[in-house]
């Protein structure tokens, strides 16, 4: 099974290459990092499957605007999750946000904001349990909460540590 997905992985990496070569503009490094091949055990911050209201947008230069997340759905006071083990390394404002860190290790770390705490710098957390609630916060207003993932530095886009991304294979009948 391990066999299987890490060969579709890189056939989407593959086709990436190819299709990105072929633009115009200059190639930017693959939307879908290999190290996303041995992931397993992550979740959704919130319950449930949220909304994705604003999708993850990776910008061609680190220093270009984008989106280095994802924007889910989520009222104001609904408990926020981790979204895979790890130890709780930041719960504090940045700028006018309380945002949560979580290192799980592996060079992956997530950031949830706006979030008010109910964890400790130092906790360690399995994917699910509770580490906050969202707030208000200038970036969503009580609407949404903003994920973000980084992969030894690089945002990567956190959906891909959800969702099955293997293209499909349709195979022959036989009767």
């Amino acid at each position: 099974m391990k066999t299987k997905r890490i060969f579709y992985l890189a056939l989407v990496l593959t086709l990436s290459f190819i299709s990105s070569s072929a633009s115009a503009s200059p190639p930017t490094s693959s939307p879908v990092p290999a190290a996303l091949s041995t992931t397993a055990g992550w979740r959704w911050p919130l319950n449930g499957e949220p909304k994705i209201l604003e999708p993850f947008d990776k910008p061609a230069q680190n220093w270009l605007p984008g989106h280095r997340g994802v924007d889910l759905a989520a009222s104001e006071g609904a408990k926020v999750l981790a979204p895979q083990r790890g130890k709780v390394t930041f719960t504090s404002k940045v700028v006018d946000r309380p945002v949560v860190v979580i290192d799980h290790g592996g060079g992956f770390k997530t950031s949830i904001e706006p979030v008010t705490a109910t964890v400790m710098v130092g906790d360690i957390v399995d994917a699910g349990d509770q580490v906050g609630t969202v707030a208000t916060g200038a970036h969503c207003s009580g609407r949404c909460i903003h994920w973000g993932v980084r992969l030894n530095g690089e945002y990567v886009d956190p959906v891909l540590l959800i969702r099955d991304m293997r293209p499909s294979i349709l195979l022959p009948l036989h009767h």
